[in-house]
């Protein structure tokens, strides 16, 4: 089983970005970590944290027991992606520096708008979207409500971060189930909590 205390200072990753990884299912990454296979702890929320280090020697030895082939680079291992959507270039910073915390190692995209992040959408699905609310051209609510609308491919992850007022987001449209809203100015911990939650949800 996995400690309950975090080591402090390790790089870690979560269940669900191990799981999309190895393109298993986080009951599976669970198993493993209950078996021993993957060093683990829970964080304070309940979560659980895989060390890096644990979970690149698994995935090589899972790569070289899949195909018999040579472990694979890290180039050669399809990264985790994030889409960063925010008009302001300080926030949109800031939420990629909570990102590279919450999701080491993640390749991240950036998008100033809602109309711009359905394009990068249109061009390669991310595993998760972190993206503002009041923007120009395209606020976030209007960009989610099109990624959730019927025949429209959807993130597996979506956490939305404002300003304004989850009254005020109810005004604009509110946000569809599975949809997690964060206020700004974002609290770090807080942020690193609901998107491993929101990975956990939706992988």
């Amino acid at each position: 089983m996995p400690n309950s205390r975090a080591p402090s200072g390790p790089p870690s990753c979560s269940t669900a970005h191990l799981a999309r990884r190895l393109g298993v299912s986080v009951p599976t990454v669970q198993r493993w970590v209950d078996l021993g296979h993957l060093k683990a702890w829970k964080t304070v929320g309940g979560h659980r944290r895989i060390d890096a280090e644990s979970a690149e020697d698994f995935i090589r030895v899972q790569m070289q027991q899949r195909g018999g082939a040579a472990a694979p680079t890290a180039e050669a291992v399809t990264p985790f992606s994030v889409l960063v959507v925010d008009d302001n270039p300080d926030d949109s910073d800031l939420l990629c520096a909570l990102v590279d915390i919450a999701v080491p190692g993640a390749r991240i995209v950036v998008a100033a708008n809602g109309f711009d992040a359905l394009m990068e959408v249109g061009k390669a699905m991310p595993d998760l979207i972190v993206t503002d609310i009041t923007m120009p051209h395209m606020d976030g609510v209007e960009m989610i409500r099109h990624l959730s609308a019927q025949g429209v491919a959807r993130p597996p992850a979506i956490v939305a971060v404002s300003s304004h007022s989850a009254a005020h987001v109810d005004k604009l449209g509110g946000l569809p189930a599975g949809v997690t809203l964060l206020s700004k100015p974002v609290e770090p911990a807080r942020f690193v909590e609901t998107v491993n939650l929101a990975l956990d949800n939706g992988a």
